[in-house]
């Protein structure tokens, strides 16, 4: 035999080592409640917290809209006395005229006496 190592493995007869396979430890796996009790308070008040400000929000936004509904009452009723004001103005206008009021004077018996006139300035 020759100082040949690929001779020599082939000379030799292979061996298979096989070792029993050792049981490994098993690794305790530590189970925990899913949720732990500050995971829970953290998220009730988190959810109490939302509720609050959703509530606040929701409050707020229906004292505007209530706000803005009175707004547009006094807006309509604002609206109807300027109407009727300007329809008392015209009303007045109309009857105020020197003709109308001359023709009442003479229904009414009144004479134009020119030493008796007295002037009186509008406002």
């Amino acid at each position: 035999m020759s100082n040949n190592v690929a001779y020599k493995t082939n000379a030799e007869p292979k061996r298979v080592h096989r070792e029993a396979p050792q049981p490994q430890p098993k690794k305790e796996i530590l189970k925990r409640g899913k949720i732990t009790l500050g995971e829970k308070l953290i998220v009730s008040i988190f959810v109490v917290v939302i509720a609050v400000f959703a509530f606040k929000i929701i409050s707020v936004q229906a004292q505007i809209y209530s706000v803005n509904q009175g707004i547009q009452e006094q807006q309509t009723n604002v609206d109807k006395q300027v109407k009727a004001n300007e329809d008392l103005s015209s009303e007045v206008a109309d009857l105020s005229r020197y003709e109308r009021v001359w023709q009442k004077a003479k229904e009414l018996g009144l004479k134009l006496d020119p030493d008796n006139v007295k002037v009186v300035e509008g406002k």
